[in-house]
Order: C-alpha cells, then structure tokens, then sequence
C-alpha cells in the first residue's frame, strides 16, 4: 500500500478511474479502502444522465436531497443526510467555489457536459476541508487531456424547446496532456411558479421562465521531469435565467431576471522531494456572480418598489493556497496541509463587513496493514470572524474477508455562519447578527459493506449532533440584530442502505435512506427534509443497448420550520436508452416523470406559491468522438 500510495499520489489518470477516491482523504486512495461513507459518479454515468441538470442527477444519489426554485437555471440547494444547505463543500478540480453572502454553491450553473466525475463525500469533513463541512464535500472534476488527439462534439434537443451543445478537443502524450471544452444550452422552461388561480397575486407570474448558459473549461499538464509536473486548470460558466417573485402583482411593469457568473482558476506544482516526501503547492481563486437585474428602490411609491432600471449585485471573491506534504514511513503514512482562504464581497447591498480570512493547519495519519485500516486527523483553523475552531477525525475499518468489511468513524466539524447572516444592513427585517457563533457538530456512524465481482451492497447508520444551530426568526419590529440566532440543537439520525448487483445482463441499483431530520427545542422537522427517500435503477446491457428505468421517491417534506406549509412526497420514473451505433457515434433517449407526477420540492411564503418541477419530458442527445 505505502508503494501505491507514493507511486500514485499525484498521477492524473488515476483520479480518471472508478477505483479511486481523492476527496475523502486529499490524496488518491482505493475506494475499497475508504473508511468514509461515499458514493462515485464515473463518466458513464454522466453521459447516461443527457439532457438531466446536476442537482437532477444529485437528487438521484443516496442521502441527498435537493430544492428547486422553479426548473433549469433556478437557485437549487442541496441536503446531505439531513443537514442544511450551508452545510456541505462543492469544489471544481480542488478549488471551493460558492457565494459567501448566502452560504452556498450555484450547483444549478454547473453543466453536466463539462464533468468527468463527481465524488460525494458524506460526514463530517472539516479536519480535511475547514469551515462548511458538516453535511459533507461534493468534488467535481472536469473533463482533462487524455493521450493522443480526441476531439468530440455533440447535440441535443427535447421538451420545452431545450437545445444543447457541447464540442472540445482532449489530447496530448506521455509528457503535456491539455484539453478545452466549450458547452452551450438554452430552454424556453415553463412557469416557476405552480399555476394556482385561486390566488390572483400569481397572475403575474404565469409566464415561461426561460434559463440559457455557456461554459468553458480547460486544463494543460506538463511533466516537467520525472519527480515533477504543473498543472494549470480554467473553469467559466454564464447563465442569463428568468424566475418569478410572489410580490409580482404589486410591481407591475417587472419582468424578473437575473445573470451568474461562476469562474475559477488555479496553478498546482506537484513533485517527489525525495523517496518518502511528496509535495504540492496550489493557488486558485473562485468567483461567484449574481446580478438582478432589478433592484428595491424605496423611492418609489408609497412603500417602494423593484426597479428594473437598476441592477443589484452580490459578488464572492475567494482566494486560496494549498500546500500539501505527504510523507511515507516505514508503517503508514503521514500528511501535513497548510490552508489559506479569504473570503471578499462585492454588493450594491450594505454590508457591515465584506472580507474574512481563514487560516488552516492539518496533520493526519493513515495505516493500512493486514485486514485492518485506520485513518485519523486533526485540524485547527483561525479566522478573523470568530474564534479559533479544532476539528477532527478517527475512523477504523476492518476486513473480515475479501467480501465483507466492517467500518466506523467519528468525526467533528463547524459551519461558518455566512455573510447575510453576520453583517447584512440592507434589509431592517433581516439584519446580520455579528454575534453569531460557528454551528458545530459531532457525528458517529458505522458501516457494513459487501463487495464481489457482480455487485455490492452497503449499510451505514449515522447520528450527527449539531449545536448552535442558526434560524431565522421575523423579528417584532424592524431593526432588530436578534432576528438570527444561534438557538436551537439539531440530532438527525440515519439509516442508509445502497446497494448493486449483476445477474447476466440485468443490473439492479438502489439506496433508500431513513432519516430524523428534526430541531430538538421544537420537536418540529427542519425545512425541506424528508424522512425518506431514496431511488432504484433497473438496467439491462444488450448488445449496444442499454436500457433502463429510474425510480426515485420522497417522503413528505414541510417548507417551513413551523411545519405549516406541507411538500407531499413524489415518485418519479424515468425510462433511458443508449444506443452504441458504432465505436464514434453514441444516441442517448431519455423520457422523464413517465407518469407526469405533478409535486414541487419548494415554496415560498405561507400559501399559494409552490415552485414547479418538469412534468414529462422527452430528450434526445447525439455525441460523436473522432
């Protein structure tokens, strides 16, 4: 293992294959010998998903749930194991990206067509990651150069006049690997909001809400001599996207939009020191743009009104260094991480403070030797916002024999309360609280897992106490800094089963979670959050067919902490085909909810504005590799 281990840390082509996992540990590992609960998303399964959206393709993965605001384009949050949606990491090849003033990543602009793989680590993972990581990391990986020189390009078209483009070129040789990517797609969608003509505020809002987007990414590897290489990595993705505003009626003459912008970049040097010292050093930043193109203007009207001549912006800037030590001794290894991250905003809101800066030390350790696995780390993180946090880790697995494994772990991690609510002047109704503290949890879990050549099957249970737990309360009166507050304690506990298996060229997919997603003080379940869901895949490999059916279903869910406004639960089926029409040439079919189940996984306000999901939908994609 320990000559894997330092063979292999920093080959690129082992980041492309399935065996491998890189998040749960910062360095390439087996994914059979990952003591965390995780899940891999390999570039078949991408190429499977079409036309679907990545928040379409994450709400089909075991534990998570996701919320949409009304179709393609549309602010979509993610729900790790029952946690909030500030509470997890998204990062594009190692760089964080996300909004600091809201806490979360636009996962919604992130296009399938640029990915290669998606690993999803689920747990705590602030002792590897810092600040976010209670509910756990989602790291994408975007598309790299490959040997020799192979363009691709491909179209598709489907329901709601939707239409995608994608071409680039991957190649390179045994010294430079590089690649550029370029994706376009746009769709005429259909109205955010649910069609309710009872209530006559919604009138103004049965319009198509349409979403286009472009992206680009590329990367160049050089290989500079045998001990060291570099590596330069650009991602960009611009979306113009229509939605719709409960208070339409009121402010007649807006038609609601907005524009993003998501960008990253970073230069990553990486080398064999010596025999047992292998180093990197990456600096990178990210950007997160979010532009209304209508803005609050108090001056007119008698209480004011959105003014689509004015533009409102919210802009993160975060810059952040890596340097990375990993050292092998004679029995395991060790890894040694320095961590920088400063955090910069840019608003036409008023913000009492726009700019943090975290530091962030790690030491970890791992051994694997025999049928026994071990891995443990400790970090501690400074930040000029609060006071120093300590996280960590210690997870142990042992093999039984070549099929069962049995795990556990325990891990803490803290969650920085974000812009909006420490230092927001803008709104008197909801004022930031400079006083908040970091959420902070402890989570226990076990795990048993199978695995033999024809499938596997998994089992994990979990308990994730989380502590100064943020809400949001409406205050009596207008400028009060009480209105969020570090008050309630959260216990959410969990089951998960997941689970494949081949019998001859029928595949059987699946994972069904159990969850207590629920605020302890009230004994009320967390917004947005069901106590079941899950999903099952049926597929079956025919010579260049492959067919299948998607199952996936929810429990009921409340959009509010109060537990008033009820989101029921769906099932939802999808039918897929590939069709292999020659070694170039590649046909993918996808008809969605087959059944046209009606049901929105988000709402806004107490009654009569549910946002809307796709009903049943067919696409068509085409892909063609020279």
């Amino acid at each position: 293992m320990t000559q894997f281990f330092t063979s292999n840390v920093f080959a690129d082509t082992e980041l492309k294959t399935s065996d491998v996992f890189v998040t749960a540990t910062r360095t390439p590992i087996s994914k059979n010998n990952v003591i965390a609960d995780v899940t891999t998303i390999s570039s078949e399964d991408i190429e499977r998903a079409g036309s679907s959206s990545l928040p379409e393709l994450l709400q089909r993965q075991p534990g998570i749930e996701i919320s949409n605001l009304g179709g393609a384009g549309k602010v979509s949050t993610l729900s790790i194991r029952g946690t909030s949606s500030t509470h997890s990491i998204v990062l594009i090849d190692g760089i964080r990206v996300g909004a600091a003033t809201s806490g979360f990543s636009a996962i919604e602009h992130i296009p399938l067509s640029q990915i290669e793989k998606i690993e999803i680590l689920r747990g705590p993972a602030s002792s590897l990651y810092g600040q976010d990581g209670i509910g756990g990391v989602i790291q994408i990986f975007t598309k790299k150069g490959v040997d020799g020189f192979k363009p691709y390009v491909g179209i598709g078209y489907g329901s709601y006049n939707t239409a995608n483009f994608q071409s680039g070129i991957r190649g390179g040789n045994n010294q430079t690997t590089y690649a550029i990517n370029f994706a376009a797609m746009k769709t005429d969608g259909f109205s955010a909001f649910v069609p309710n003509f009872n209530n006559s505020a919604n009138g103004a809002n049965l319009d198509k809400d349409g979403y286009k987007n472009y992206s680009l990414s590329s990367s160049l590897n050089h290989k500079i001599n045998h001990d060291y290489e570099i590596d330069f990595q650009y991602y960009l993705s611009k979306g113009k996207n229509k939605f719709d505003n409960q208070f339409a009626k009121s402010y007649t003459g807006v038609d609601y939009k907005n524009e993003t912008k998501q960008e990253s970049y970073a230069v990553n040097l990486k080398g064999q020191i010596n025999k047992i010292w292998q180093s990197s050093f990456r600096v990178g930043q990210s950007t997160d743009k979010y532009l209304d193109k209508q803005k609050f203007n108090s001056s007119l009207g008698a209480f004011g009104e959105d003014d689509p001549s004015l533009s409102d912006l919210y802009k993160t800037t975060q810059d952040q260094l890596t340097w990375q030590n990993n050292i092998a001794l004679s029995r395991g290894s060790i890894n040694l991480l320095y961590d920088f991250l400063k955090q910069r905003i840019k608003t036409t809101d008023l913000y009492e403070k726009t700019q943090r800066t975290n530091h962030g030390l790690m030491v970890g350790y791992s051994l694997i030797e025999d049928k026994h696995n071990f891995q443990t780390n400790i970090r501690k993180d400074f930040n000029d916002a609060y006071d120093d946090a300590i996280t960590g880790n210690i997870g142990y697995a042992y093999s039984i024999n070549s099929n069962w494994t049995l795990a556990s772990s325990y891990g803490t991690a803290f969650v920085s309360p974000s812009f909006n609510y420490l230092y927001a002047l803008a709104d008197p109704y909801a004022l930031g609280n400079p006083n908040l503290k970091p959420e902070r949890s402890n989570n226990i879990e076990a795990s048993m897992r199978y695995k033999d050549d024809n499938g596997s099957l998994n089992l994990t249970i979990f308990q994730n106490k989380i502590n100064d737990f943020i809400i949001y309360t409406i205050p009596d009166d207008e400028g009060s800094r009480t209105s969020t507050q570090n008050l309630n304690k959260v216990e959410i506990q969990g089951l998960t089963i997941s689970g494949d298996h081949f019998f001859g060229h029928f595949q059987v997919k699946g994972s069904i979670t159990a969850q207590s997603p629920k605020n302890e003080d009230t004994d009320k379940y967390l917004p947005r959050r069901a106590t079941a869901l899950g999903n099952l895949n049926l597929n079956y490999y025919v010579g260049y067919w492959n067919i299948g059916i998607e199952e996936t279903f929810s429990d009921k869910r409340f959009d509010d902490k109060e537990n008033t406004v009820k989101l029921s639960g769906y099932a939802l089926t999808n039918i897929v085909a590939d069709y292999k029409m020659n070694d170039k040439l590649k046909l993918n079919l996808r008809l969605n909810n087959v059944f046209d189940k009606d049901y929105s996984l988000a709402a806004e306000g107490l009654s009569g504005f549910k946002y809307q999901t796709p009903g049943r939908s067919l696409f068509t994609n085409l892909r063609y590799d020279f």
